[in-house]
């Protein structure tokens, strides 16, 4: 069964790398480049896993963002990255029962999480 992954980054290079290495790994991906259309995208049931990058424009951001996605979307799985772990951010992923990774990672940590997450299910 394939999967869908919604991107969400602020970052056109962060994007296309996540597109190709996701692609690569026999995912279909959808990219979203704001907190904007990135909610809105999440919305389709068809997105089985949202990535979001914690430092990103619009409305909502961040980990309210993250709160906003969990909110609409409560059993689809969120991965959050960012350069920036720091404590209550860590803490607040933790409570919200999203994973947390912390760039730069290694496309094996990737690969390793997505199939943890996936076999949840």
């Amino acid at each position: 069964m394939p999967r869908n992954i919604l991107v969400i980054d602020d970052d056109e290079g962060v994007r296309k790398y996540f597109k190709r290495l996701l692609e690569g790994m026999g995912y279909t991906v959808e990219l979203a480049e704001n907190g904007d259309t990135g909610r809105a995208r999440a919305v389709d049931l068809k997105v089985d896993l949202v990535i979001t990058d914690l430092m990103i424009p619009g409305n909502p951001s961040g980990m309210d963002l993250v709160k906003a996605l969990r909110a609409q979307r409560p059993d689809c799985p969120i991965v959050v990255v960012s350069g920036h772990p720091t404590g209550d951010r860590l803490k607040l992923a933790d409570e919200l029962g999203v994973e947390f990774l912390t760039k730069p990672f290694e496309l094996s940590f990737i690969r390793k999480v997505l199939e943890r997450l996936f076999n949840k299910e």
